[in-house]
């Protein structure tokens, strides 16, 4: 039997990002003897509790290998690698993590990393001119000094890393996330074709993934993995790239940030990293030099010389142009590839959605440290019944809405006198969250530290459950300990209902 059938199995069993696949591997000796049966007599225990255990014991009934053998084939038959941890090629420096990745499928060859140093660039989509030309300049210096560059291949920030380290000649690792078959967003797909000949697009997705939006904080964690360094280049308090940054810190790597100009909304979430603790990086060689005398690769006189006297300016914008990644600011040029200009996709206009929820939860968490007094909040009233509405055919979403599952887990009939939600009121605004993140905040005990296993069921894989730890987090309305602990925070108790 493929041994990787096995691997394929759990990790779409249980679900990408899940601690508890690698726990059961370590546990039990492998991924085929967790599907033997090995892990059926598992007993809660300090690192499993009790909820958690019938979660997996529930999941690990599902003994087939039906599916893990359609996707290895059509891995096969599209020339995608698949690694799994008992395999060659797999990245060692992932082993240590707690969720390592089961399976990672890779197209193009992934760059020799454990006599190299690689370094992870994240930062906004919503680059400014600054962010453009300080992305593309810390690419190619870290490929001219002999790193390999690490980023997601996102618009904005990620991309133009990528590109300054591909036009340097280096060598670059793009971890996607959607299947490694999907060029996302489609007008980066001559970066894509780029990256396949000069190192390797990764992701723990199947072939076909969609670019789901709950996949990518999950699949920051195997940036920064994969990374010594990580470097945020621009970030707002609200932006994506600090998820990688915590990450970055809770894996034991070295966190860099861009300084920024104060008070520009890009420069936020970087100067407060820098405050707290995080090396600045003005210039590529500041990150060279932290690892100069551990990677004989890394060479510091190289990058100064071959970076002197570069425009970089010019360069990046030239890029820029070239690829479409984009660029927003005052004053900067655009091209039919810039957020400014290019129409937006749908998926795209959910993730500014999502970067405008962050946006407003740390503001208002922001407002809340300086002691201003919150607007009060406004009486929710029923809008009374226009006469048009009376007309609306029987079936409309209002008057025969399908069931569905409320915060409390249970089934109620949607309609508009029910879905009482309950939510965190001093915290966040109603419109803040959604279904998902309300049922995780709901399952949550003030003040009990609580595992993200222990969030987990069967409508909630692990995924939903990190993805809506982390908006919960931004939102103030939970916070993060050692050992992977989420608490939800006190004295939050005071709660609101939808129509209150």
């Amino acid at each position: 039997m493929d041994e990787r059938l096995y691997w394929i199995w759990l990790a779409e069993t249980l679900g990408q990002g899940s601690p508890w696949a690698p726990l059961l591997v370590r546990r039990y000796g492998g991924a085929k003897a967790v599907y033997e049966g090995a892990a059926d007599d598992m007993e809660p225990d300090g690192e499993i509790g009790k909820e958690a255990a019938a979660a997996i014991h529930e999941r690990l009934r599902r003994r087939s290998l039906e599916r893990a053998g359609e996707i290895a084939a059509r891995c096969d038959n599209r020339g995608i690698r698949i690694l799994t941890p008992d395999g060659e090629g797999y990245p060692g420096i992932l082993t240590t993590l707690r969720d390592m990745p089961l399976v990672l499928y890779v197209l193009g060859e992934i760059p020799g990393i454990r006599d190299r140093l690689a370094a992870a660039i994240v930062g906004t989509r919503k680059m400014t001119d600054y962010g453009r030309r300080v992305a593309y300049s810390l690419g190619a210096g870290l490929a001219f000094g002999g790193a390999t560059v690490v980023s997601g291949m996102a618009l904005g920030a990620d991309s133009m890393a990528l590109v300054g380290a591909l036009d340097a000649g280096g060598s670059v690792i793009a971890v996607l996330g959607s299947g490694v078959d999907i060029v996302y967003p489609q007008e980066h797909r001559e970066i894509y074709q780029r990256i396949l000949s000069s190192g390797a697009v990764i992701s723990e997705y199947p072939p076909g993934s969609p670019p789901v939006g709950s996949h990518f904080p999950v699949r920051n964690r195997i940036m920064s993995g994969l990374s010594e360094a990580t470097v945020v280049v621009e970030a707002g308090r609200g932006s994506g790239a600090l998820i990688t940054a915590k990450l970055a810190l809770a894996q034991g790597r070295k966190l860099f940030a861009v300084p920024g100009r104060i008070g520009d909304e890009g420069a936020e979430g970087t100067n407060d990293l820098i405050r707290e603790g995080a090396l600045p990086a003005v210039h590529p060689e500041d990150v060279l030099a932290e690892f100069e005398f551990l990677y004989k690769s890394v060479n510091l006189p190289l990058a100064h010389s071959r970076m002197r006297n570069l425009d970089f300016e010019r360069l990046s914008l030239e890029a820029m142009q070239r690829t479409r990644i984009g660029t927003q600011g005052t004053g900067g040029p655009r091209t039919s590839g810039s957020p400014g200009t290019r129409a937006k996709d749908v998926r795209e206009r959910a993730a500014d959605k999502a970067d405008e929820k962050f946006r407003q939860a740390v503001g208002e968490r922001e407002r809340e440290k300086a002691g201003e007094e919150k607007p009060a909040r406004p009486v929710r009233q029923k809008k009374p019944k226009e006469p048009e509405a009376k007309a609306e055919p029987v079936g409309s979403p209002v008057e025969a809405a399908p069931e569905k599952e409320n915060s409390f887990g249970k089934s109620e009939k949607q309609t508009v006198n029910s879905a009482e939600k309950v939510i965190p009121a001093r915290k966040t605004e109603l419109e803040l969250l959604d279904e998902s993140e309300w049922k995780v905040y709901n399952k949550m005990k003030p003040s009990v530290p609580t595992l993200p296993d222990e969030l987990v069921d069967a409508e909630t894989p692990i995924g939903s459950v990190l993805s809506a730890l982390t908006v919960l987090e931004l939102a103030g309305a939970v916070e993060s300990g050692s050992g992977g602990y989420f608490m939800r925070v006190a004295p939050d108790d005071i709660m609101a209902s939808e129509n209150s």
